[in-house]
Order: C-alpha cells, then structure tokens, then sequence
C-alpha cells in the first residue's frame, strides 16, 4: 500500500514549516497513519547545507482556544503520547472518520500509544511543531522549535496527519472515545 497526498496551501491559513536535511519528503513508512506522505514542490536551499523546505497550510488555535472548546471529562480528554523515536514509534494507525477527523484504526504492538488510545478514538486537536527563524539562535540555524495547537475540526484528513507529523519529542492529542 503506496499513496501519495499532495496537501494544497490553503488562502489565508498560517504555514507550519519544516526542514530536514537530507530528504524533501516526509514519509510514513509502513502504512502507519494510512501512507500518507508530503512531497515538497521544490528545493530551496537553505544555510545548513542540502535541505529542503515542507509547508504545510494549518488553521492553527491557542492553546486556551482549544482547551476551552474541548475541554477534559466525559468522552473527551487530553493524552500525551512519546514520539522521541519518530511518530512511528507511536504505533497509531489512523483512518479517516465520517467528519474527515482522523480516528484510531489500530494501535500496533510496543507502540508508545498502547494503553492510552483505543481503535475508534477521534483526534479532535493535536500539537504540531513549527520552526521558527530566530537571528538570535545560533545553533539551531534551520529555526527555533515552537510548538502550537491544529483543531482537526473542518480540516483535510491529510493536514490532520501532516500536523502530527512535525512533533519531534511528545504527541500531544484531544480525544473523543464514543461510547
């Protein structure tokens, strides 16, 4: 099973940018998250070297925002998933629901997600990264790390996915577990 998804910018959306250094794709092997891959449309050189540049459109929610529209209790509640390993390590599997939400479709075995997520759960929001330049930061040239919140609600399966891609150390979800 091999899909490629093209995300389209959305007019009048904020962008969540990513680099990597050695490829201009990034990719979900294995089928994990449905095979979903972003392919970046050109090369652009950047000052760490040979990278490329990932864009994806997100209408993007602050934390208070999110919290106060889902808030914990009920079928609702929050989870923290670790992802220091790559989002693979997670071993969600997701599909798209019948709003375009993502929904749990499997949780594989010695993922960081066991336990904590069940098949049928739906991603309301979940954090994405986006990298930030920063003229201050002299380490990090590529950009400063800021993480912020995607309300999964009215958006594309694929942006939903494309935003919990970019997390780099902790997956943070609002869930929905119908009963």
């Amino acid at each position: 099973f091999d899909r490629t998804t093209v995300v389209k910018p959305l007019p009048d959306a904020p962008t969540v940018t990513m680099a990597t250094s050695m490829s201009c794709s990034v990719r979900v092997p294995g089928g994990s998250f449905t095979g979903v891959a972003l392919r970046a449309s050109k090369r652009l050189p950047l000052r760490c070297g040979r990278s490329a540049v990932v864009k994806v459109n997100a209408k993007t929610v602050d934390e208070a925002t999110v919290l106060g529209k889902y808030p914990d209790g009920g079928p609702v509640f929050c989870v923290q998933v670790d992802c220091h390993m790559g989002t693979n390590s997670t071993g969600i599997v997701m599909r798209e629901g019948d709003e375009g939400r993502p929904v749990v479709s499997a949780i594989r075995p010695g993922g960081t997600a066991k336990n904590k997520l069940k098949i049928g759960d739906v991603c309301l929001a979940t954090t994405y990264t986006e990298l930030v330049a920063d003229p201050t930061n002299k380490t990090l040239k590529w950009g400063t790390p800021t993480v912020g919140w995607f309300d999964t609600e009215g958006e594309q399966y694929a942006s939903s996915i494309a935003a919990m891609e970019t997390n780099s150390a902790t997956l943070n979800l609002i869930m929905f577990r119908p009963e």
